[in-house]
């Protein structure tokens, strides 16, 4: 019923509102057009006024003939009876047209002018023997124009104020102005007439927009008292509506949102939140917000509001607290707020189980805000629904946050447990079963085979334990990378030579670009950099079909203060990868989906860290990828110019300008690839694409010396090339180039002529070795490599392996039988130290595992070490016969670790211990060899 009369009483207000303001506004126009017609008045009689003035100025030079102003020119000649006719004329026509002035001008040189007479009977006349006046705008406008016109109101001489003019030109018999005609009256009435129309008009419009402004400010005010009312009328039906709300069944999140934009727009301000202030953190943020003006927005953290959010009790009082404030700069204490833009706010706490948890902020950002007692009210009322709504909304995040994270864990342990599963049983499998087959198997072909296989698989496993461990070192934040110096081009040809074999097996078309600006020498980690670029091959290998092709790109973008930036592109023709796919490439465990793990292989994590690489190297990734059409995977990495100077790869002393060389490849980035290295070299080099340009070639320019042919050509192929180069004679040499084995042409080339061959992809060092030794050259130092790579014959030298497993003792003696080195064997490091202490001079060196029972390898090496030590000092009567000056004998012992934990920080511990150096599991026997080089005398 109240709401009824409310309603009624509001509309007759709003029709009276609506009549009064078309009146008001009818006046409003009548008197604005009252005003224009009025103004319209006042100048249509000044143009009338001036048109008087214009006509009476051209009576005035009609009044005396050119001839007769002829006859007056100089003073003498006011004495004749001539000039006063004249000036008689002008004085009865200013008479009769009732005009201050008459009077008539003619210019004369240097822009002056000069009176010819006027209509003044007083001593003021004006004559030709008057002083020349200086030229005006209005008179030179008549003699240039040749027309009547007349100065604005307003606008007057020197000397002339409150005059109006109007001139006149006198033509002669040639329609040459010779003279002009001037009128003059005073406008003094005028003036004065216009400025109180003008003001008549500005006083009406002024009376009549107050009598308008006074109507509208009465019906305001009887406006806000009825509004007061209806406020508080609808304040209670809020309050009514919200508590229904938030007992319903509708969802917490949704009411309390709900609640939040509704009091917002009652209350008609810019933003009301939730806030938390984090524990341990100067940060807060906003668990609900609505904002009334889409500019107004709020920073999800923010730093320093929490000593005004923890100002409240952190127990419930019995009467809720609540802070406000109508203008922050006025109170020094809140103009913190000023971070988050707010200007005016209430602040009321919300307690959960009667424990502070948040507060329950109404922020006005656009203006001060004098808050009412209504409005604080509302907002206490508004915080004790919410905070019972809270506590539900709170203990459901809670329930399911965890369930959530539970299923999450649970649903992460099966998909990591079981890519490993299958990634690890994969290659166990291929080991198990072809041990089983090779040991029943008769035939040695057989066995070899098999071995073979077991070998890949094992070295798959490896990779795969590898990644694990990688993976582990990242989650634990250890990952490190460690630097040093390395040759670009040499640690690519190593990541080649890991991947060249499944090239082969599919015959992928496999090129390489390196950009010759990057600088040969690099500091950084190129082992880590390596693993990127293998992972990116591998997979490019793995996902690209047989007769496909890959390419690796090397490009150095830019070098500031020794710093490059060098991207690496790897780019296939493989199945590609979707842009949601995409999306999930660097996520741990992932691949692109279920069946390529399943038809591929892989565990997911070499993507991930090769990104974790290239992020430490201060690089970016960036993927192009469209199905069925490929992939490119670029990367940038930041690496200093190392220290070692670039070299000339060619041998010295050797005209090479004069040594002719020809490429003969189909593709044409192989062409130009061969073009870069020469210019590089300083090397002749000319290139042809095929067979028959390069026999043209050789008889129109003579035969080259040395000549590089691709095997597979269209038409003629590499063979019969060089079975026709090799018909013409001479001592040229002929290289073969190709992507496929050696084996498998090596026959048939032969027989054909080839000298050499050179396997793609090509890398500058290996052309130029292969240029040396074509010319002789570094012959002498391959073959002596080789000769020593064949006789490493460490004969006559005892070496101590302290190693626990049987198997592990196995592989290393059979490991290092060739090289006739004598080994004793240690069960733990207990033994080993026995062994070493019973006879030191006896070995010449100490593999020493790690992990062993008893005595661990770090013990050993310490006690080792302090025997030594002791020795040194001849502290040790049992040793006291030694010579102790003898250096040969009381040199340290090489220790070195043989271990299978490769972490950064196990081999610092292993070298803190005492130790020398540090050898991996599972062996590479390149490695120990090494090892064994540095350490012991060869025979």
């Amino acid at each position: 019923m109240i709401r009824k009369m409310t309603e009624k009483k509001s509309l007759y207000g709003n029709l009276a509102v609506f009549l009064f303001s078309i009146a008001a506004l009818l006046v409003l126009i009548i008197s604005i057009v009252t005003s224009i017609l009025i103004d319209y008045i006042s100048d249509f009689l000044l143009e009338s006024i001036e048109e008087r003035l214009l006509a009476s100025g051209r009576s005035v030079a009609h009044l005396v003939t050119p001839e007769e102003l002829a006859e007056l020119v100089v003073p003498e000649d006011m004495e004749k009876p001539l000039f006063t006719e004249i000036r008689e004329r002008l004085i009865a026509f200013a008479d009769e047209s009732n005009l201050l002035f008459v009077y008539y001008l003619r210019p004369v040189d240097n822009n002056m002018w000069q009176f010819i007479m006027d209509n003044d009977r007083g001593e003021d006349a004006v004559n030709l023997a008057s002083d020349l006046i200086a030229d005006e705008e209005t008179p030179r406008r008549v003699l240039n124009e040749g027309r009547a016109v007349t100065v604005n109101l307003g606008e007057y001489s020197l000397g002339y104020e409150h005059i109006l003019s109007a001139f006149a030109p006198i033509f002669d018999r040639t329609g040459k102005v010779i003279a002009i005609a001037g009128v003059d009256i005073s406008d003094e009435q005028l003036i004065l007439t216009r400025y109180q129309i003008r003001s008549f008009s500005l006083v009406l419009l002024i009376s009549i927009v107050f009598v308008i402004i006074s109507g509208f400010l009465s019906f305001l005010i009887y406006k806000k008292r009825e509004a007061i009312f209806s406020l508080r009328f609808k304040q209670q039906e809020l309050m009514s509506f919200l508590a229904r709300s938030f007992i319903s069944a509708q969802d917490i999140t949704l009411v309390i949102n709900d609640a939040l934009r509704i009091s917002g727009e009652f209350l008609k301000t810019s933003r009301i939140l939730i806030g938390i202030a984090e524990e341990n953190t100067a940060m807060s943020h906003a668990v609900y917000v609505w904002c009334g003006v889409d500019t107004i927005s709020t920073a999800p953290d923010t730093e320093g509001l929490n000593d005004i959010i923890n100002s409240f009790p952190p127990e419930q009082p019995e009467d809720i607290p609540l802070i406000f404030c109508d203008n922050i700069r006025e109170n020094s204490r809140y103009t913190i707020m000023e971070i988050v833009g707010v200007k005016a706010f209430i602040m009321v706490p919300l307690y959960l189980d009667g424990k502070f948890w948040a507060v329950l902020s109404v922020e006005e950002c656009q203006n001060i805000r004098k808050w009412t007692e209504s409005d604080r009210q509302l907002i206490v009322t508004l915080s004790s629904l919410i905070a019972g709504a809270m506590n539900r909304d709170l203990r459901e995040k809670e329930r399911d946050a965890a369930l959530t994270q539970a299923e999450q864990a649970s649903q992460a342990k099966s998909i990591f447990l079981a890519n490993m599963s299958h990634e690890i049983r994969t290659p166990m499998n291929a080991i198990i079963g072809m041990t089983t087959i090779a040991k029943f198997s008769q035939d040695i072909t057989k066995k070899e085979d098999c071995l073979k296989k077991i070998e890949d698989a094992s070295n798959h496993l490896l990779g795969i334990i590898n990644d694990i461990l990688d993976m582990s070192k990242i989650e634990a934040n250890k990952f490190e990378l460690s630097f040093t110096d390395f040759n670009f081009e040499k640690m690519l040809q190593k990541v080649v030579n890991v991947i060249n074999f499944r090239v082969d097996e599919k015959e992928l078309d496999f090129s390489i670009f390196i950009d010759k600006n990057i600088p040969p020498s690099l500091y950084g980690d190129d082992q880590r950099l390596a693993q990127v670029i293998t992972n990116l091959l591998s997979n490019a290998v793995k996902f690209t079909p047989e007769h496909g092709s890959v390419r690796l790109n090397t490009e150095l973008e830019k070098e500031e203060n020794r710093v490059c930036t060098i991207r690496i592109s790897v780019a296939d023709t493989g199945i590609g990868i979707t842009a949601e796919q995409q999306s999930r490439l660097f996520s741990s465990f992932e691949q692109a989906d279920s069946s390529t793990s399943r038809k591929f292989g892989g565990t997911g994590l070499g993507l991930v860290i090769s990104k974790r690489i290239v992020d430490m190297m201060d690089g970016d990734f960036r993927v192009e990828s469209e199905p069925g059409k490929g992939s490119i995977f670029t990367f940038w990495v930041k690496l200093k110019r190392g220290k070692h100077q670039q070299k000339n790869l060619l041998s010295p002393g050797i005209g090479w300008k004069n040594i002719r060389v020809l490429a003969v490849d189909d593709a044409e980035d192989i062409r130009e690839y061969f073009k870069d290295i020469a210019k590089g070299m300083g090397l002749f080099l000319q290139t042809a694409s095929n067979g028959e340009e390069a026999l043209e070639l050789i008889e129109t320019k003579g035969p080259y010396n040395i000549y590089f042919v691709d095997w597979k050509m269209p038409g003629m192929d590499g063979i019969e090339l060089s079975r026709r180069i090799k018909e013409k004679g001479g001592a040229s040499v002929i290289i073969m180039i190709s992507a496929v084995q050696w084996l498998a042409i090596e026959a048939e080339a032969k027989m054909a002529g080839v000298d050499k061959f050179l396997s793609k992809p090509l890398f500058p060092s290996t052309i130029a070795d292969c240029i040396n030794q074509c010319l002789g050259q570094n012959n002498l130092v391959a073959d002596t490599e080789r000769k020593v790579e064949r006789i490493d014959d460490f004969a006559g030298n005892r070496i101590l392996l302290a190693e626990d497993v049987e198997i592990n003792r196995e592989i290393v003696l059979t490991l290092l039988e060739p090289l006739s080195l004598i080994i004793d064997c240690a069960e733990n490091g207990a033994q080993a130290v026995e062994l070493f202490i019973k006879d030191p001079e006896k070995y010449g060196l100490i593999f020493m595992d790690v992990q062993m029972p008893e005595m661990d390898g770090y013990e050993a090496t310490s006690r080792i070490r302090a025997f030594e030590e002791d020795r040194r000092k001849n502290l040790n009567p049992e040793f006291s016969r030694e010579t102790p000056n003898d250096s040969e004998v009381l040199q340290e012992i090489p220790i070195i670790a043989m271990t299978a934990n490769v972490f950064r920080e196990d081999i610092e511990k292993c070298l803190a211990s005492g130790m020398n150096a540090h050898v991996g599991k599972p062996l590479d026997f390149d490695e120990v060899l090494t090892i064994l080089r540095i350490y012991l005398k060869k025979r």
